[in-house]
């Protein structure tokens, strides 16, 4: 049981003539005491209550204060018992002093975080997760710049208020989507994360913030929509380029990265027929993907540039990726807004389940590691809906 005892000095009065107020904590019949930095006129102190006496503003404030110090004592006890370890006067007056717990800034540990993620690219870590907790980083700085004027903040000054200034900020200031705020908050919680597993704070405000994204139906090309792309003719080599690539993407169901850096290593040809077989860049789980005859054609169109690059495919940037596809969209009529990973949710839905098969397969060759990950890209096609309802329409007609 932790004792927590609140009392002055009388024989050791200041210049001023006011006596300086201690605590002291007794576990276990050991004490530990400490001074509170706070000093107090000896008549108006009242020693069975360990406060002072007077409703004047300051002994007001006085009393609050020694309030919450008491509670700060008792919520480290807490820590301590929390953490499996022995509650003692002397931890509990170590950490309340400061003593164990080293001065570390918000800004030192992203920088340290992100210094072992760059560490471990190609490794364990995708260099786009290392950008994303940069590009994380830099507006966290921007922030504490806007909303405070400073450059770093101390870790336990992170709370519950700084984080709800720091989500306005980000939908007002700079204009985000609920979904990208939530995405740049949960980074900054795996920091904050990090400084609960080194015991640099106790607990993570962020579990406090109420965080939740909104469901967002991400396009995808109809069976209509895709084969006028493919039959559209392009005047200019990039754009018919670009479009090649998304529609390889289309009918494989490759990510960008994957079919940025896919090989002919990766092709493979098991009896009459060629697979892709490829270990996911963002997960490192292998997709087993057969390729069909529009995705063969595609490759083999590209021959020269193998030969030449030893890449199967002429793949621009990611951006540029998406700026062209823009254009192609308006060329061939489709009021879609296409992107690199439109091609995946078309892949995944009206390549394959739309056209029956089954969502373990298309798991699997998506390179998901269960099925909950591939309903995400997975929709239900309403020529689908119609079919079953017709299946049922006849079974009760045969009633």
């Amino acid at each position: 049981m932790v004792r927590i005892l609140v009392f002055i000095k009388r024989k050791k009065l200041l210049k001023d003539g006011t006596a300086p107020i201690y605590i002291r904590v007794t576990v276990s019949k050991v004490s530990s005491e400490f001074a509170t930095g706070k000093s107090v006129n000896p008549v108006q102190w009242i020693a069975v209550k360990g406060r002072v006496k007077g409703n004047t503003l300051h002994n007001k404030q006085l009393n609050t204060f020694l309030d919450q110090q008491e509670y700060a004592l008792h919520d480290i006890a807490l820590q301590i018992q929390q953490q499996g370890k022995v509650v003692t006067a002397k931890e509990i007056a170590s950490r309340y002093k400061g003593k164990n717990t080293p001065k570390v800034s918000l800004i030192s540990l992203y920088v340290e975080h992100n210094q072992t993620l760059r560490d471990l690219i190609d490794i364990t870590v995708a260099k786009n997760t290392y950008k994303r907790h940069e590009t994380s980083l830099k507006l966290v700085q921007e922030f504490l710049a806007y909303e405070y004027h400073v450059d770093d903040v101390a870790l336990t000054d992170v709370d519950l208020l700084m984080l709800e200034k720091y989500k306005h900020y980000l939908m007002t200031v700079r204009h985000n989507n609920n979904n990208t705020t939530v995405k740049y908050i949960r980074n900054l919680g795996k920091v904050l994360n990090m400084a609960v597993d080194r015991q640099l704070i106790s607990s993570s405000p962020v579990e406090l913030l109420h965080l939740k994204t909104d469901e967002v139906e991400k396009e995808f090309l109809t069976s209509e929509e895709l084969d006028r792309l493919a039959k559209k003719h392009f005047l200019i080599e990039r754009l018919e380029q670009v479009r090649d690539v998304f529609l390889f993407c289309c009918y494989c169901g490759l990510a960008y990265v994957d079919v940025h850096s896919l090989t002919e290593q990766d092709i493979v040809k098991d009896g009459d027929k060629y697979w892709i077989r490829k270990a996911r860049h963002k997960t490192n789980n292998m997709c087993h993907i057969p390729l069909i005859t529009p995705a063969l054609e595609i490759l083999n169109k590209y021959k020269a540039h193998r030969t030449a690059t030893g890449y199967m495919l002429p793949v621009l940037s990611n951006q540029k990726m998406n700026a062209y596809l823009k254009e192609i969209a308006d060329i061939a009529g489709i009021s879609k807004n296409l992107t690199t990973h439109c091609a995946r949710h078309t892949f995944a839905t009206t390549v394959t389940l739309a056209n029956n098969v089954s969502i373990e397969n298309v798991s699997k060759m998506l390179g998901h590691k269960s099925i909950r990950m591939t309903q995400h890209y997975a929709r239900i096609l309403d020529t689908s809906i119609a079919h079953d309802m017709m299946n049922v329409e006849q079974r009760l007609a045969h009633a």
